[in-house]
C-alpha cells in the first residue's frame, strides 16, 4: 500500500517592508502565532516590526486574540493571519517609531486598527532577529529553485506529439505521369484532331510508296 503524501508545509508568515512605495525599505513587519509546545488550543498571535538592528513587538493572548478578531469583524472560529496578510498585500500598513515604544496602522480593511509596540531588549531580541534572517534565506532559496525549475522546463525542446489517426501519404508522382490532368478530357479512339467530338469518316491510308 503507498503510503499518503505528506501535507504541504504551511505558508510562510505574513510580512512586507516598510515604509510602501518605490523607495528603499526601512522595515520589516511580520507577525507570527504563538503556541506552546504540546498546547492543543488555539494560541496566541504576536505583531513585530525591525530594522534588522532593534525589535518592536506587541503579543496577542488567545483571550487577547478574540477580541482582535472582534475588531476586524471575524468570528472566533476564523483565523485572523489572512487579514493581515492582505493589509500587507495592500501596502495598507503605517509604522512610526517612538523613543521606546511604536505604533503601527493597518488601513486595509472595514475600519482601521491601531496597535502599540514596545521595544523588545537586545538579548531577546537577538533570536527573533537571527530566526527572521535565516527564514528569509530560505525563502529566497526556494524561491531560486523554484525559478530555476521553471526555466529548465521552459528552455527544454518539445517533442512533437506523433498523429495518433492513420498516416496521409501523398501520392506518388511516377504514378501520375502520363496521366491527364484536371480538365482534360480523353480522346476517343478515331476521334478527329481537329474537330474533337466528331470521328473521322475515312481512317488514314497513309502513303502508297507503289503509286510514286
Amino acid at each position: 500500500m503507498v503510503p499518503p503524501p505528506p501535507p504541504p508545509p504551511p505558508p510562510p508568515p505574513p510580512l512586507c517592508t516598510l515604509p510602501p512605495g518605490p523607495g528603499p525599505p526601512r522595515f520589516i513587519c511580520y507577525c507570527e502565532e504563538e503556541k506552546a509546545a504540546g498546547a492543543t488550543g488555539e494560541g496566541g498571535l504576536s505583531l513585530y516590526v525591525t530594522d534588522a538592528a532593534e525589535l518592536w513587538s506587541t503579543c496577542f493572548t488567545p483571550d487577547g486574540l478574540a477580541a482582535l478578531k472582534s475588531r476586524f469583524g471575524l468570528s472566533a472560529a476564523e483565523d485572523v493571519t489572512p487579514r493581515f496578510r492582505a493589509a500587507f498585500k495592500q501596502q495598507a500598513v503605517t509604522f512610526t517609531p517612538q523613543e521606546d515604544a511604536a505604533s503601527l496602522t493597518l488601513s486595509g480593511g472595514p475600519s482601521t486598527l491601531d496597535f502599540e509596540l514596545s521595544k523588545v531588549p537586545g538579548p531577546e531580541a537577538a533570536p527573533r532577529l537571527q530566526a527572521l534572517t535565516l527564514g528569509l534565506a530560505e525563502r529566497v532559496c526556494s524561491l531560486e529553485r523554484q525559478l530555476a525549475s521553471v526555466e529548465e522546463t521552459a528552455a527544454s525542446p518539445r517533442k512533437s506529439p506523433r498523429p495518433v489517426g492513420p498516416q496521409q501519404f501523398l501520392p506518388d508522382p511516377d504514378s501520375q505521369r502520363g496521366c491527364p490532368g484536371p480538365g482534360v478530357r480523353r480522346r476517343c479512339p478515331g476521334e478527329s484532331l481537329i474537330n474533337p467530338g466528331f470521328k473521322s469518316k475515312k481512317p488514314a491510308s497513309g502513303v502508297d510508296f507503289d503509286d510514286l
